[in-house]
């Protein structure tokens, strides 16, 4: 005779292993598309940096690349700092909107272009770091700082690349830093893009038009190219655009774009412990004996104006306290973000916020 809870106990077994089974399942199906996500990564958050040093290696020795917008240019600033031989007499630190900045606004010196994409403070101080030691240091810094420089947290992806150098400079210029928790929260913070279904949706789009590898860099063999293109010293050809194609971009995005652009979003926020902080940084490279030029690049009167009736905190009171702070710990101020001021107009712009090489030379020489 079988007892009930003899012949309970095997379909009760059965029940927990049918359960742990439909789990794992569901569980798989739900991974598949991360997996997928990681195996494409379009925009490399998570992908090994070989390519970027393979980058670096070609600029090192004299050549130039293209189809390079979707690496990580923090890397190869990295990589390309280990590589070159001589200290600079000048060193561009900035946001994409230098990087057309040519050699030739600063004849006879030997310059390198250090300007990363959607750089914020963060992406500034790791850069620096990259050539803060003694017989490294560049003679003079020109220091790009947009309005949202203090106060915008950044793309995903950011400057996990320079996090060690990141540190040592926030540490040495008096900025408070936690670089644990703040490296381990922008990589958890790259994990759940990555996990997001907008990046699948990405990931799709990348593997239908340019497949598994995505959109792959190559060797140039002339600056001007479809795409931009990278110079050994680390300025960016832009590809080329009509005065129409310009004056169409800086409208639409004064018309709609700028209301979007999270990066304008909050110009009073700060990081905790960050108040303050370009003049910290400015004051520390004036103490190891490094002349500082900070620069304010304008932007189209359009787009300026559209700007400066944003709610809150706008473009000139940034402007304002950065003149002044910057002033204060002796740093020389080019530029403003008022074109009129600057002396600049619609056609000496790419897009919405691109200087062309020509007004960027005009800036930082102090001609109108």
């Amino acid at each position: 005779m079988i007892i009930p809870d003899e012949a309970a106990a095997p379909a009760a077994r059965r029940g927990v292993w049918a359960f742990v089974a439909r789990a794992s399942l569901l569980l798989i199906v739900a991974a598949l598309p991360v997996a997928f996500n990681v195996w494409i990564d379009p925009a490399r958050l998570v992908a090994s940096k070989g390519d970027e040093r393979e980058i670096a290696r070609v600029l090192a020795s004299g050549g130039m690349v293209t189809d390079v917008p979707n690496y990580d240019d923090r890397a190869i600033e990295k990589f390309l700092a280990q590589l070159r031989g001589e200290r600079a007499e000048v060193l561009m630190l900035g946001s994409s909107r230098m990087t057309p900045m040519p050699a030739g606004a600063f004849p006879g010196k030997r310059f390198f272009n250090a300007a990363v994409q959607g750089a914020v403070l963060d992406d500034l101080l790791g850069v620096y770091g990259l050539y803060d030691a003694a017989g490294h240091r560049p003679n003079r810094v020109v220091l790009n700082v947009d309005p949202w420089t203090e106060s915008y947290d950044g793309d995903i992806g950011g400057w996990g690349a320079l996090a060690d150098e990141r540190a040592t400079v926030m540490r040495r210029a008096g900025i408070p830093v936690s670089p644990w928790r703040e490296h381990l929260a922008l990589i958890a913070q790259q994990w759940r893009t990555v996990a997001t279904p907008e990046y699948f949706r990405l990931s799709v789009f990348s593997l239908r038009h340019h497949g598994a590898r995505g959109v792959v860099w190559r060797v140039a063999d002339h600056a001007q190219n479809a795409d931009r293109t990278l110079l050994p010293d680390g300025t960016i050809v832009w590809k080329g655009m009509t005065p129409e194609q310009s004056v169409a971009a800086a409208h639409e995005y004064a018309r709609s774009g700028l209301a979007r652009d999270d990066r304008f979003r909050d110009l009073a926020h700060r990081a905790p412990g960050r108040a303050g902080a370009i003049e910290k940084f400015v004051r520390y490279l004036n103490g190891e004996g490094v002349n500082v030029t900070v620069l304010l690049v304008p932007f189209p009167p359009e787009v300026y104006d559209a700007a400066r009736r944003l709610p809150g905190r706008n473009i000139t009171d940034v402007e304002r306290d950065l003149r002044a702070s910057a002033t204060r710990a002796g740093a020389l101020v080019l530029g403003s973000y008022d074109p009129r001021v600057a002396g600049v107009t619609l056609a000496d712009f790419f897009d919405e916020d691109h200087l062309r090489p020509e007004a960027l030379t005009r800036l930082v020489a102090g001609k109108r």
